[in-house]
């Protein structure tokens, strides 16, 4: 008798099931077929998201090779394609690449639009910024003395690891101009500082003694 009613036991538990799969079976297929979905979508966007950085990091180096090799044409057209990349590496980088393309051309204005673009824009890392002032600053010969100093301000005004290199180039830039009393003060204060690298030193030194004998 018991055997009978496990039997029917079962049964019923199999005829509820059956039940269960018709009412909910479209709900219960179409979580499975999300749930696939989803991985396989995430998997394909992993590989496009390689090939992309694959794709990214071929152009940015064929840019630099055609750089390299003097075809400036060439690589300011990849390096300008790579500026609009979504990689914020690659962008960044072509930003720098473009600047330096125009300045081995001689286009020395573009060059400092260039590095403009750069430290102006707020959503790239303060050392990146900081470094395209400096370079903009060294590589500039045609912006005024006051232009040039109010680009290294920022740096000048606010602890950073390119502060002391913006403080030895803001002496050139006295001297360049002439201004060598105050190149010689601040000069004289920057090798006061004992956060100075012994290959700053000896560049302010060499510095000093030029100064030196200009002045005498």
């Amino acid at each position: 008798m018991a055997d009978i009613f496990d039997e029917v036991s079962e049964e019923l538990k199999q005829d509820r099931l059956i039940q269960i799969w018709k009412k909910f079976s479209k709900y219960i297929i179409s979580f499975f077929v999300i749930t696939i979905l989803s991985i396989l979508s995430y998997q394909l966007f992993l590989n496009w998201s390689e090939k992309k950085l694959e794709a990214s990091s071929q152009q940015f180096f064929t840019a630099l090779e055609k750089l390299e090799n003097k075809k400036y044409e060439e690589s300011f057209n990849i390096f300008l394609k790579s500026s609009n990349e979504p990689n914020e590496g690659y962008r960044v980088m072509s930003l720098f690449g473009l600047a330096e393309t125009n300045y081995k051309i001689g286009k020395i204005r573009e060059m400092a639009l260039n590095y403009k673009n750069i430290y102006e824009d707020v959503n790239i890392g303060l050392y990146y910024r900081n470094l395209s002032r400096l370079l903009s600053v060294m590589k500039d010969n045609i912006s005024s003395f006051e232009q040039q100093i109010n680009i290294l301000k920022p740096i000048l005004n606010s602890p950073s690891k390119l502060q002391l290199l913006a403080a030895e180039l803001e002496v050139m830039l006295h001297i360049r101009s002439d201004n060598l009393n105050e190149a010689n003060t601040k000069l004289k204060s920057l090798l006061k500082r004992a956060d100075i690298s012994y290959e700053q030193k000896s560049r302010l030194e060499l510095i000093n003694k030029i100064y030196y004998s200009n002045a005498e």
